[in-house]
């Protein structure tokens, strides 16, 4: 049985330009997820008021933050 190495490396080049797009993308839509979370918690806030409330709202940003830091970081990387 032969066997046939991949000697085409422009199907390497698109098959990694592809999943460097995938991976933004899921990037993207997790940033959103996180700026929708940072929206529930504030509205959260202002419904149900307690000691907890300030810190919640913190993590929230801080995790959105991240969120959006985490693009930038694999935009240089990638």
């Amino acid at each position: 049985m032969p066997t046939t190495t991949p000697t085409d490396t422009l199907d390497f080049e698109i098959t990694m330009m592809l999943l460097k797009v995938a991976i933004l993308i899921i990037l993207v839509f997790y940033a959103i997820f996180a700026l929708i979370v940072v929206r529930q918690v504030d509205l959260m806030s202002k419904t149900l008021i307690t000691k907890v409330s300030p810190i919640l709202k913190a993590f929230s940003i801080i995790h959105a933050g991240f969120a959006i830091g985490l693009i930038v970081l694999a935009w240089g990387i990638l």
